[in-house]
């Protein structure tokens, strides 16, 4: 899914009255930055920002364009969602940065991760624990999606997928090491004690039979 924007650029800065009026007239400031390019401040219209922000997520790409007041195009690119400020009091939107990647150099980013299908195990009476529902990498930005897909299904109990299990897209690397469990089918504690009482039985029947043997001799 694409995912556009459309901003103006903004030539009052670090003036409270001038931001308070520019939120009262239903805008939010931002800015746009990185490493190819000047930072640049903005304003973005609050409803088309709060719908953007019900559809996107850290890891998704936004095609954004700033115009000046007369309507001319002065910036068109891919940018990220770098940070979000809420208001703590109305949970508003006051402020949001985008960062514009630069080409051909990695970047680091978390990976929404979305589960997949019911596990076997959870069918015997495992249950599913979610570790991470995120994975941190370092990527292309040619090489970012919006999620990654984990198909659980074959999960049996005690199972679980674990980092080096995922087959990322070329150009991207896990933050964390490979052996980190990202999903794992635990058994019920009572479960895991009906199975230990049954071993002990198991274990403790030959020595009865074995002390019958020597008292019959």
């Amino acid at each position: 899914m694409e995912h556009r924007l459309e901003c103006l650029s903004r030539s009052i800065v670090g003036k409270k009255r001038a931001v308070r009026r520019l939120r009262k007239q239903g805008f939010v400031p931002g800015v746009v930055y990185g490493p190819d390019v000047e930072p640049l401040s903005i304003s973005i219209k609050k409803t088309d920002l709060i719908k953007l922000l019900h559809e996107v997520t850290e890891s998704s790409v936004i095609k954004l364009t700033v115009k000046d007041e007369n309507g001319k195009e002065l910036f068109s690119h891919d940018v990220f969602i770098k940070n979000v400020q809420y208001d703590k009091l109305t949970d508003d939107v006051k402020h949001i940065d985008f960062y514009v990647p630069e080409k051909g150099h990695k970047m680091s980013i978390n990976i929404p991760i979305e589960i997949v299908g019911k596990p076997i195990g959870v069918e015997k009476g495992g249950i599913l624990e979610i570790i991470h529902h995120e994975l941190p990498v370092e990527t292309l930005p040619s090489a970012v999606v919006e999620k990654l897909e984990i198909d659980v299904s074959n999960l049996d109990l005690g199972q679980s997928i674990h980092v080096g299990d995922l087959k990322l897209p070329e150009g991207m690397t896990p933050e964390i090491p490979e052996d980190e469990p990202i999903v794992t089918v635990a058994a019920p504690r009572g479960l895991e004690v009906e199975e230990e009482v049954e071993t002990e039985e198991e274990n403790v029947e030959p020595e009865v039979i074995e002390k019958g043997k020597k008292e019959e001799e």
